[in-house]
């Protein structure tokens, strides 16, 4: 009986080592960017904030955002309460300094009073004291006026205000006291003080207005406003309120927003299941937009006259704040600016983009989708890269093994992560796969054994970083007899920023090319893959940030590499590990960079790039034994030696083995190699190392 090997060919690397420093005649250091790509700045996004107050200025064209909480870097829960002023332009974020200091305030409510041309707030609670407030704001585009009014209402939080187009004034109702005490007055603002209004037939006394919210409803010239808690809807005559109705409502939750949708004509809700529905024709629809807005409450929403479109901001989704704003047209969502800015490197074939400049804003994770080759990321710059926020090019964490396959990707130029043993009585043997790349951690054969981890430096690399190449993954552990072993973590993925000027990473940026966490499996753990590789190149790498190329762990053993190269270097002790540091140093020319490729096993062709997928591999075929492997190497010298790392079920052949003589490129760039496998899935990785000099 013929059983089936299946190799998946992962992409070839080629290997360098530089040595030739810059002359001085060449200073200040030129980067080679030609800068066909332009500027590279990904839009600001909002900080952490939920619980704020929002309003839209159409004289200005922004949206305006104030206080709120803050769950600082990580987004988790904390009472960081804010005081920060931010506008949007319709594009990005950016926080103003105004000169009137307000107290940081959660829950206030604020809207535009077009007769004076100015943002009215209202409410809310204030911090450390912890008290409800009675201030009235003024914000008139560039600084914030505390009025003094004759009557103020009494101090709340969670009021709800709108703009009252035929009475021509703020209108206010609720909220609640000092002592959690349900308010149900209503209050309208002229501008210089507070007037209450007698009403009857007011909503229910247990009316929480933490579950509600308000809009004008110009179709009907009439207050709207929605309460999830009773599940009514309302309008106000002036006088009197009074019930709508409708055969089914929003299930909103607990700080749920609407707003008004002025070119449709109708108010529109974001629940926090997520879900979005429009009052139309005296009945609340449940819309179905192709791209839902992700769950969140006590977001800012509002509509933009200038975009035609409501905007959703900030917010809570139960487990973290949401850094993203998105905009509605009436029929779906889409993201304007977030927190993870995504770059797709599948436009750039060999990872290399041409830049004039690099500005990361403070508030954006910038993030990469791997190419098909799964090259390192070269970003060359003519100007200054500035990295406020920042750059994660980490390897991810072992996914919990359930059998489907999946394995921890590497980051951009890393390796994957091995895969875990599935159970013996299933699968018929303990191991699973080694983790991927020259320094690969081992897949154990023994019932439950641990998964092998990766390493960087001790298997391969140079300080120099030439080329620039990311960390190895962690070996998959070891089945039971009855339980699935763990997968192992990606490799760190590899980056190299050069600037014709100076990079600078202010406090709080960052890059990040750290290796993956293991998973356990029920039977063992996977292996922790290495870091990666950063290189910085410049006339001066400064500030006070940090890069990281360390394990998850941050286990010396399993560092990746990091290296610096400017004239001037003050930034060099804000580096993990410590990095190697020099001035500039000739690198190679990435129009000619040399590359290496499998290209065919056991006579069948390999399509380039290969996946190098488990799951789907590039070669298939039936008959375990002998196979012959065929490589091709470009822009590499004639004689260069070349070397294999095949992992198979059963582990890792090492092609040329020890004491056989070299394998080497032939003049049209061949090499050819012979190995028995053994059944099961396996990969095939190339190598080749030479010295490149100017």
């Amino acid at each position: 009986m013929k059983s089936t090997l299946r190799f998946p060919i992962v992409a070839a690397f080629a290997i360098l080592a530089g040595t030739s420093f810059t002359s001085a005649v060449d200073l200040p250091y030129e980067s080679g960017s030609d800068g066909s790509d332009g500027a590279f700045a990904p839009p600001a996004s909002l900080p952490n904030r939920y619980r704020h107050a929002s309003a839209y200025d159409p004289v200005r064209n922004r949206v305006v955002c104030f206080g709120g909480y803050d769950r600082g870097e990580s987004g988790r829960r904390s009472s960081a309460w804010r005081g920060e002023t931010w506008l949007f332009d319709g594009t990005e974020w950016a926080q103003v300094q105004p000169t009137t200091f307000v107290p940081a305030l959660s829950d206030p409510k604020m809207v535009w009073d077009p007769v004076r041309q100015v943002i009215v707030m209202f409410g809310g609670r204030t911090h450390p004291a912890n008290q409800v407030t009675d201030s009235t704001w003024t914000w008139d585009g560039t600084d914030w006026t505390e009025e003094a009014p004759a009557t103020s209402p009494p101090a709340r939080d969670y009021p709800l205000m709108i703009w009252d187009a035929t009475n021509q004034n703020v209108l206010m109702f609720g909220g609640k006291a000092q002592n959690g005490g349900l308010l149900h007055d209503v209050w309208v603002w002229n501008g210089t003080t507070w007037t209450e209004v007698v009403t009857t037939n007011s909503p229910e006394s247990s009316f929480y207005t933490d579950y509600a919210d308000m809009v004008w409803d110009t179709a009907n010239a009439r207050p709207f406003l929605y309460s999830e808690w009773h599940r009514k809807t309302y309008t106000f005559d002036g006088t009197t309120w009074s019930n709508l109705g409708s055969t089914d409502t929003p299930d909103a939750g607990r700080f749920m927003r609407m707003a008004y949708d002025e070119t449709r004509g109708e108010p529109v809700v974001f629940c926090s299941i997520p879900q979005t529905w429009a009052y139309r024709s005296n009945e609340w629809v449940k819309l179905s937009p192709t791209n839902p807005d992700v769950a969140r409450s006590g977001s800012g929403m509002v509509w933009h006259s200038g975009m035609q479109k409501i905007i959703l901001f900030g917010g809570d989704n139960g487990d973290r704040l949401l850094q993203r704003t998105s905009a509605w047209d009436g029929t779906d969502w889409s993201v304007l600016c977030q927190r993870n800015f995504w770059v797709d490197m599948s436009a750039k074939a060999n990872g290399v983009w041409n830049y004039t400049s690099i500005t990361i804003p403070q508030w954006v994770d910038v993030r990469f989708l791997k190419n098909a080759a799964n090259s390192p990321v070269v970003w060359l710059a003519t100007m200054d890269v500035t990295i406020n926020g920042r750059v994660i090019l980490n390897g991810e964490s072992g996914p919990a093994n359930d059998s489907s396959g999946r394995v921890a990707i590497g980051g951009p130029g890393g390796f994957d992560g091995g895969l875990g043993g599935i159970r013996k009585d299933v699968s018929g043997q303990y191991s699973g796969t080694p983790g991927q790349g020259p320094g690969g951690g081992s897949a154990p054969t023994g019932s439950g054994e641990y998964g092998g981890h990766a390493s960087y430096a001790t298997s391969y690399g140079n300080t120099l970083i030439q080329p620039i190449l990311g960390g190895s993954g962690g070996g998959g552990g070891a089945s039971s007899d009855t339980a699935n072993g763990g997968n192992g973590g990606a490799g760190g993925g590899a980056i190299l920023i050069a600037s014709s000027l100076d990079i600078t990473i202010p406090a709080g940026g960052t890059i990040q090319a750290k290796g993956g966490n293991y998973s356990w499996g029920g039977a063992s753990y996977g292996g922790y893959g290495s870091g990666g590789a950063i290189r910085l190149v410049a006339d001066r790498v400064q500030g006070d940030g940090s890069v990281d190329a360390r394990a998850w762990n941050n286990s010396n053993d399993l560092r990746g590499r990091v290296r610096i190269e400017a004239f001037y270097r003050p930034f060099a002790p804000n580096a993990f590990p410590v990095p190697s540091a020099t001035a500039p140093v000739e690198s190679f020319d990435f129009s000619s960079e040399p590359t290496l490729a499998v290209i065919s096993v056991s006579g069948t062709n390999v399509a380039q790039p290969p996946s190098g997928s488990l799951t789907s591999p590039d070669v298939v075929f039936t008959e375990e034994g002998t196979i012959d492997i065929v490589v091709q190497g470009t822009n590499i010298p004639t004689g260069t030696a070349v070397t294999l790392r095949v992992t198979t079920s059963t582990g890792v052949i090492e092609l040329p083995a020890d004491g056989d003589p070299d394998v080497t490129l032939d003049a049209t760039g061949m090499a050819t190699f012979s190995t028995s496998v053994p059944a099961g899935l396996g990969t095939v990785q190339a190598f080749a190392e030479f010295t490149l000099t100017p």
